[in-house]
């Protein structure tokens, strides 16, 4: 399985890599949290759109043994929607 990674829009990230879920800080030179994915508990994703000109963003979500936000740009959609069906497939 290829990894996962999702760019947030202040400099922090999620990286899937199958066996574990890690958030980074700092452009990704700081590791935050790192958790197995037999913790995911689930991941909620909130829309918000833009306002005066401003791209529309995603507040995410993710329970698992720690809880993790981030703030994803319209960009990243596709990412996030691939995270989101990695994670969920793995409770099945």
């Amino acid at each position: 399985m290829t990894s996962i990674e999702v760019k947030g829009a202040n400099g922090e990230r999620l990286l899937f890599d199958g066996a574990t879920v890690a958030k980074f800080r700092h452009d990704g030179m700081q590791e935050v949290s790192r958790n197995p994915v037999s913790t995911y508990r689930e991941i909620r994703v909130s829309h918000k759109p833009g306002k005066r000109g401003k791209p529309d963003t995603y507040e995410v979500l993710l329970a698992m043994s720690a809880f993790m936000s981030l703030t994803v740009d319209d960009s990243q959609k596709p990412q996030l929607d691939e995270l989101v069906a990695a994670l969920d497939a793995t409770k099945a």
